[in-house]
């Protein structure tokens, strides 16, 4: 059985956040400066935010389940970090991958409003490093390349 956490309404709102995005940085807070760093550094220390990812200028944060608990959020609620939501682009691009028949770069291109550069970055990173999808392509003679999600769609 947890003991009673009392919280400050910052820590509360933080911990919100945590489980309405999934994962946030410091830039995400409504505060600044030292509150926001005696704010983070309080949830790590009782353990109810985890650093998911760190670079030399910004953090990812996300909820642990002791986090969750505290705001009552339900653990089958849970959210993988890498989770998106439905009704955006990105969903959309899952989707047409998920077709059996794939989805060519243009198509995306057409269905996104994107750029090429942007399709492909977002095959390499959001789908494959942030997801952890496995995304496959084959090249038909006479045709243009596809490119298909083959493994890591369970876990969304």
């Amino acid at each position: 059985m947890m003991k009673k956490t009392t919280l400050s309404d910052s820590q509360k709102n933080v911990l919100q956040l945590g489980h309405d995005k999934g994962t946030f940085t410091a830039e995400d807070l409504p505060l600044k400066g030292a509150p926001r760093k005696k704010v983070l550094e309080s949830l790590l220390n009782k353990q109810l935010i985890k650093i998911i990812k760190r670079n030399d200028q910004w953090q990812d944060y996300a909820l642990t389940p002791e986090g969750r608990q505290v705001i009552g959020a339900e653990e089958s609620e849970q959210k993988p970090s890498g989770k998106i939501r439905t009704g955006t682009k990105l969903h959309r691009v899952i989707e047409l991958l998920s077709r059996p028949e794939g989805a060519a770069i243009f198509e995306i291109m057409r269905e996104t409003g994107w750029q090429q550069h942007t399709v492909r970055g977002t095959l390499a990173g959001a789908l494959k490093k942030r997801l952890g999808l496995t995304i496959d392509s084959e090249k038909p003679e006479g045709k243009d390349r596809i490119y298909r999600i083959t493994a890591g769609l369970e876990t969304l």
